[in-house]
């Protein structure tokens, strides 16, 4: 019987800031990195580096996209669409459930939970 791996992504917007828990691989946050700044709707000319930093209590990875935006109708879709698939393309993980908070009028939260079959 094969084990599994499980990894959450959470996504709050705005400014945009991702957090990975889970035994993601150094390869897929580089790739990340590329990616994500580039997708948000931010002005052209404002598009910044968005650099993963590992923190240590509890393990993860965190990226906040200070001077970032994304709108509703684009931004935000395209930001969960290319995490996962990163996710799925870098290392075999498959979404099973999210989970969506409001935090107020213009903060919110998306959390995702994967898997992957070892």
């Amino acid at each position: 019987m094969a084990s599994c791996a499980n990894l959450v992504v959470n996504i709050t917007f705005n400014p945009p800031e991702i957090v990975v828990i889970g035994p993601v691989k150094d390869t897929t946050i580089q790739k990340l990195e590329q990616i994500v700044p580039q997708v948000c709707t931010t002005s052209p000319g404002q598009k910044g580096i968005g650099r993963f930093q590992k923190m240590d209590t509890p393990p993860h990875w965190f990226c906040r996209l200070s001077s970032h935006y994304c709108n509703e109708e684009m931004g935000q879709t395209q930001i969960m669409l290319k995490v996962m698939d990163c996710l799925e393309d870098e290392g075999g993980w498959k979404l099973k459930a999210s989970n969506a908070i409001n935090h107020d009028e213009t903060k919110v939260t998306y959390k995702f939970f994967f898997s992957q079959k070892l």
